[in-house]
């Protein structure tokens, strides 16, 4: 009788676990990606995947490290006020995905990891991976005065980001 019951349970059992792993279990579709344009604090976008594709990169591994990896600094004011530039922006971690430039830290530091010396990434590239508004004209909803300097002198709005550089970008309403 002991053989009987264990044979109906492991029956029990393989069955369960055919049905459960016919199921595809993972993360969900990710939302599209939307740019906002509200007042900040602007956190870093959970479906980090959409904005990868949007900014036009290349999803790559978390663990990938081009052959040339370099940062630089992003200070964003608004209306006088600092804005917390945030972690993980370019980072999709529920999918292990990144784009080649992507923050770890809300402190301004970009990493800039591409798969060739040559790629060149954008300034305005960067604020769409954030998920943040932007043009030539605009940050987010503040359309007053756009200014933009690389290491203390004025540059386009959507600057090449060039290592050990400094880029401020002040905007008003």
């Amino acid at each position: 009788m002991r053989a009987g019951r264990w044979a109906g349970t492991a029956g029990a059992l393989l069955l369960a676990g055919g049905v459960l792993t016919g199921c595809q279990v993972g993360p969900a579709a990710p939302a599209a990606a939307d740019l906002r344009t509200g007042a900040p604090p602007w956190d870093a976008p959970r479906d980090a995947v959409s904005y990868i594709d949007k900014a036009g990169f290349e999803r790559l591994p978390l663990d990938f490290s081009g052959p040339s990896p370099y940062t630089l600094n992003i200070a964003v004011t608004l209306d006088g006020k600092p804005v917390q530039v945030a972690a993980g922006i370019g980072i999709d971690k529920l999918r292990a995905q990144q784009a080649a430039v992507h923050t770890h830290t809300t402190d301004g530091e970009v990493w800039v990891e591409a798969k060739t010396a040559a790629e060149q990434s954008t300034l305005a590239q960067f604020f769409t991976l954030w998920g943040v508004q932007y043009d030539a004209k605009c940050l987010a909803g503040a359309c007053n005065n756009l200014s933009v300097t690389v290491d203390g002198k004025p540059a386009a709005w959507d600057t090449p980001l060039v290592r050990n550089s400094h880029i401020e970008i002040t905007a008003r309403h």
